[in-house]
């Protein structure tokens, strides 16, 4: 039976390559003892030069074949960007493509129970014959052996693929055809006996048998379609209930067992269609985020629980339904997370823009082939992008790409993404990146006017925003506030728009990129949260459009501080929340209740409560009369949004009416809208937002104009680590004030310290930026205690302590 070990400890590793360090006989002395995920070299959070990676380095170990099986292969998940592997002296294969996973037999080398020495020569230069390299890219792909390795001990004859197809999964009793392929035929036919395929559904809760059949494999076969029919009491996978099975297939010779092989199936049905994007007979609108796989220092070389974090954030925290893989094949781990959480994933092909030469297609093709070998079984996966992002149209190419898709799957549909409009469509699926909006009035471009086609055809925006409008976590309050609204209008249109499959917007986390793009410092301040994964205003809009029932959201995008934006203005106040109204109090005092602005925002399951009006009821019982009252709040609340150059003509006249009709002069009106709307000298300048479900309160926040720095909070995402291979896990440390928010200009440094079995990534001093200063701690593999200790000289010292076991 099969045996998997991880291979990702005690690797040597040098950042130059020798042709010597191929020798049978050589021995890395001094090289540097690394742990995979690994990063080629340590980066700058920002401001470094891209090529200072691009290098070619060295990885090497020892690796000690098991000798109960005749059969070993070395699995590598992800190498930037090529390699080139030597087992014991001798050149064992190469894999060009940084994103998808290739092996290398080690039993040719080395015979069962002896040592095989594994020499990797990685190029992480950007070769014109890998894609997505050839011309100007706007990404980076950070150098290394960044995923993990395992090595595969097995059988001569094993299965080798499964490629599970759920059948009629709108029926109460289900079909899973399951093609099947093995390695090693010709060795088994030489040892005779008869082989067999015993295949099993289990469910993935309780182990029960769903479905089971038996079959003899024709000598010779090298593949094998089994039919498991009339399966009934299966629950479909959908994205609030993702029910995963597990499909076994056991191999047998002369009834010994050979083989075992084991992967996850869902049964859903996804479609997009011209009338929307289905799922399982439904029709579901897509609002969803594009993704890069980067971090912060260690680029791509992130273990598990850093990738599957990614996904918990854009389905538990942002709540949104699908993710775009941009623009490559991702971890594995973020995409079984995708699987167990109800994520839909548009999975696309390494590109950017640019399309190569002829042996430049014919690697598109192949990495196309990898990664959907690797992944059709996921039930997340709806789409296979097989077009070169945002690239001209190639009939030929296309032709070919979606060719080689739809015979390796044929349940999935294809797409492509374009920002042409009248690009030719090969895909099923016409997808677009629309990037019209810039602030006014027009959003997004009607399909056909995209396509120019005479009829209608699936369609989804696959980008939005991004780099029409920039903006840091660390902006001011207006240009936070400004992209989120940007994201609300184009989700808001996108919704709206009857036949529109959905809308995806750029990106979920700020990236590092080439010279060419960004704000001059490597990072293109795109995303909705930053590299550090914490949010901006636009993360808010999107966590607040979940059902409260499942999470209550109340998020203000406003400090309430008297200058911080232009003009001294204090309005509007945008509330990202998905309470039915929001209660505003001003030192202690009811002003008002606010509702979402459905007006503006009708497609939108929550839109944003937006507060114009600082006065509200504070006027009721004074000398103003009703009518007189709500043309107060309206003028105050206009002069407090835009200035006094917004207030009309007829406005200004009738102000002096109603002054003269009660007997006041301008001295006086200026006074009383200090004391309502501005504040100035109130000895409390507390404000606090109660959001309300059916009338009664249900979350309260507070804020205040004298808000002032108080302490650091420090929290980590997990509370343990795991043994063995290096982990990790993310440290927030946020300075916070008195009533208990962010506070987002204060800019000390934190240095930071580690005792046990841990380290930090990347630097131990950091500034706040933004009021954050965030760090990734790892593991070193061993169990025990893992502290880190914060030190602030204006906070003092505070620790944080992890296990690991």
């Amino acid at each position: 039976m099969r045996q998997i070990q991880t291979i990702n400890r005690a690797w040597h590793y040098r950042a130059d390559y020798a042709d010597h360090y191929t020798s049978a006989t050589f021995r890395p002395e001094s090289w540097e003892t690394v742990c995979l995920p690994h990063a080629n070299r340590e980066l700058p959070y920002n401001g470094f030069d891209e090529k200072c990676y691009q290098f070619i380095s060295s990885y090497w170990r020892e690796i000690e074949l098991p000798a109960n099986q005749p059969r070993h292969f070395l699995d590598f998940e992800g190498v930037m960007c090529a390699a080139d592997v030597w087992v014991n002296g001798q050149a064992a294969g190469s894999h060009r493509g940084g994103y998808t996973p290739f092996c290398i037999e080690l039993s040719r080398f080395a015979a069962p129970g002896s040592t095989a020495r594994v020499l990797v020569r990685v190029d992480s230069t950007e070769r014109r014959d890998i894609p997505p390299f050839g011309h100007v890219v706007d990404y980076l792909c950070y150098g290394g052996i960044y995923r993990e390795v395992s090595l595969r001990s097995q059988a001569t004859c094993f299965v080798d693929d499964v490629f599970a197809r759920p059948r009629d999964v709108l029926a109460d009793a289900k079909g899973l055809r399951l093609e099947i392929s093995f390695a090693g035929v010709d060795q088994a036919n030489q040892a005779g006996g008869e082989r067999r395929v015993h295949c099993q559904l289990l469910d993935t809760c309780n182990g029960q048998t769903m479905a089971e059949s038996s079959q003899a494999v024709p000598a010779g076969n090298a593949e094998l379609a089994v039919e498991l029919t009339g399966i009934k009491g299966l629950q479909l996978w959908d994205i609030d209930q993702p029910k995963l099975y597990r499909v076994v297939v056991s191999l047998l010779q002369t009834d010994q067992p050979l083989d075992r092989w084991e992967g996850r199936v869902g049964f859903r049905q996804a479609e997009f269609r011209p009338d929307g994007f289905w799922l399982n007979g439904r029709r579901l609108p897509i609002v969803g985020l594009n993704r890069h796989q980067a971090w912060p220092y260690v680029g791509y070389a992130m273990p598990k629980r850093a990738q599957r974090r990614d996904a918990e954030i854009l389905k538990n925290e942002y709540h949104v339904n699908l993710v775009r893989t941009s623009h490559y094949p991702q971890s594995r781990h973020f995409l079984d997370a995708c699987d167990e959480l109800g994520l839909l994933v548009f999975e696309e092909t390494p590109g950017w823009q640019h399309i190569g030469d002829r042996a430049w297609q014919d690697q598109v093709c192949t990495d196309i082939e990898a990664m959907i070998r690797r992944d059709r079984n996921r039930p997340s996966i709806i789409l296979w992008g097989v077009r070169i992002n945002e690239s001209t149209d190639n009939h030929d190419f296309y032709t070919r790409s979606n060719q080689i898709a739809r015979r390796l799957d044929p349940d999935r549909q294809t797409g492509g993404v374009r920002c042409i409009e009248g690009s030719e469509l090969l895909e099923d699926v016409y997808t677009f990146n629309d990037f019209t909006h810039s602030g006014g009035q027009a959003v997004l471009r009607k399909p056909r006017q995209v396509t120019r086609l005479k009829r209608d055809v699936p369609y989804l925006v696959s980008e939005h925003n991004g780099h029409m409008y920039p903006t840091k976590r660390f902006d001011n309050e207006e240009r936070l506030t400004e992209h989120a609204l940007r994201h609300a209008r184009v989700l808001n249109t996108a919704l709206g728009m009857a036949g529109w499959g959905g809308a995806i917007g750029w990106c979920t986390f700020d990236y590092n990129t080439h010279k060419d793009f960004g704000s001059g410092d490597r990072i293109c301040y795109h995303g909705v949260a930053d590299l550090f994964r914490q949010p901006k205003y636009a993360a808010w809009l999107y966590a607040s459009q979940v059902e409260p029932a499942r999470r209550v959201v109340l998020e203000a995008g406003c400090l309430f501080a008297k200058g911080e934006r232009c003009a001294a203005r204090l309005l509007p106040i945008e509330i990202y929340t998905n309470c039915d109204s929001v209660v505003l109090y001003r030192a202690g005092k009811r002003i008002g209740e606010y509702w979402p602005e459905r007006d503006r925002f009708r497609h939108l399951a929550h839109p944003p409560v937006i507060i114009r009006d600082l006065i509200g009821d504070q006027l009721a019982g004074s000398q103003f009369k009703p009518r007189d009252q709500a043309f107060l709040r309206r003028l105050v609340g206009t002069i407090f949004t835009s200035g006094f150059e917004a207030v009309g003509k007829l406005d200004q006249l009738r102000l002096g009416l109603l002054l003269a009709r009660y007997r006041m002069n301008r001295t006086v009106a200026s006074d009383l809208m200090a004391k309502y709307a501005i504040g100035w000298g109130s000895q409390d300048e507390s404000f606090e937002l109660a959001g309300c479900l059916a009338g009664q309160e249900v979350v309260r926040r507070s804020y205040g104009g004298d808000a002032r720095a108080v302490r650091l909070s420090v929290n980590a995402d997990d509370a343990a680590l795991q043994a063995g291979d290096w982990d990790t896990t993310r440290v927030v440390i946020r300075a916070e004030d008195q009533y208990g928010n962010l506070h987002p200009f204060t800019a000390d440094a934190v240095a930071l310290s580690v005792e046990g079995p841990g380290a930090v990534i990347g630097p131990t001093l950091l500034p706040l930026t933004g009021g954050y200063a965030s760090c990734w701690l790892r593991s070193h593999g061993p169990a025990g205690i893992v502290s880190l200790k914060i030190s602030s000289q204006r906070f003092g010292e505070q620790s944080i302590s992890l296990t690991v076991r």
